[in-house]
């Protein structure tokens, strides 16, 4: 599930997205309270449910309300107020819910099980993977998977490179980085694409293929169908599929493309 919530009081709206954190852990919960930016992220990722401040001084929750529908149609929106006098007008515009500060735990859970529009929880099947040629990932309905930063995605290709294999902190800087000296700004730099990717993931219902272990992340090949991964167990249709190209995009595939190389010669004899 994806879900924002927007208050001018920041604490208020991050208290929020942290309870539904607790109830849907798998999901995406954004907080905000500049009220463009939360537009923006309507647009681009279309939530599920939008929890919205009705008071507030740039643009009121009502009114915010309204782009948001217009956004995205499908967006429930729950309204979260220090007072009931809005409840009219609320309702109005087709609210799903209405909610009093302080917001609750109990009260958001009440409200997702009463939403307008339900959500229909996104499956957990396999991502098809493409490492022969240029490297590429698809979700369980065939569209390629959009990654924010491309350096997330080459964070998914080392790692099903690693066959599963946990990578270690030092290990994914020397990979992203190259020659750069490991210090606590690439750190930094590296957690914030790895959150990145994990966000991407789980917008694409592939959550679960990204594993983290103590300061050290991978992924979990059951959940890949990936030609390379396919071809090391010998797969007569993997086989076929290489044509002397793997990860075409990254200079560190070189290596594995000589073993793979190799390997061919084998099934050729």
């Amino acid at each position: 599930m994806i879900t924002i919530s927007v208050d001018d009081e920041l604490n208020v709206a991050e208290e929020i997205s942290k309870m539904m954190g607790q109830i849907d852990p798998s999901g995406t919960h954004k907080p905000f309270s500049n009220v463009e930016d939360a537009l923006d992220f309507v647009d681009e990722n279309k939530p599920d449910v939008a929890w919205l401040d009705i008071e507030m001084p740039v643009m009121s929750g009502l009114e915010m309300a309204m782009k948001v529908k217009t956004l995205s149609p499908k967006t429930n929106i729950v309204f979260v107020t220090g007072h009931d006098k809005f409840l009219y007008q609320a309702f109005q515009l087709h609210a799903s819910g209405f909610i009093l500060k302080p917001a609750t735990k109990e009260a958001l859970e009440r409200e997702l099980e009463n939403l307008r529009m339900p959500v229909e929880p996104k499956s957990e099947g396999l991502v098809r993977v493409q490492c022969f040629g240029n490297f590429e990932v698809f979700d369980q309905d065939g569209s390629p998977i959009k990654f924010k930063r491309s350096k997330s995605k080459e964070l998914l290709a080392y790692m099903i490179d690693r066959r599963g294999a946990l990578c270690s902190i030092g290990e994914l800087c020397g990979v992203l980085f190259e020659d750069r000296e490991e210090d606590r700004a690439l750190k930094k730099q590296l957690r914030v694409f790895l959150s990145s990717l994990k966000d991407d993931l789980e917008k694409a219902g592939a959550g679960k293929i990204f594993v983290k272990g103590w300061n050290a992340y991978g992924v979990d090949c059951s959940r890949i169908d990936c030609d390379y991964l396919n071809y090391l167990k010998g797969d007569s249709y993997a086989v076929n599929s290489f044509l002397g190209e793997y990860m075409l995009q990254y200079s560190w595939a070189e290596m594995t493309l000589g073993e793979i190389i190799m390997k061919s010669e084998s099934f050729d004899d």
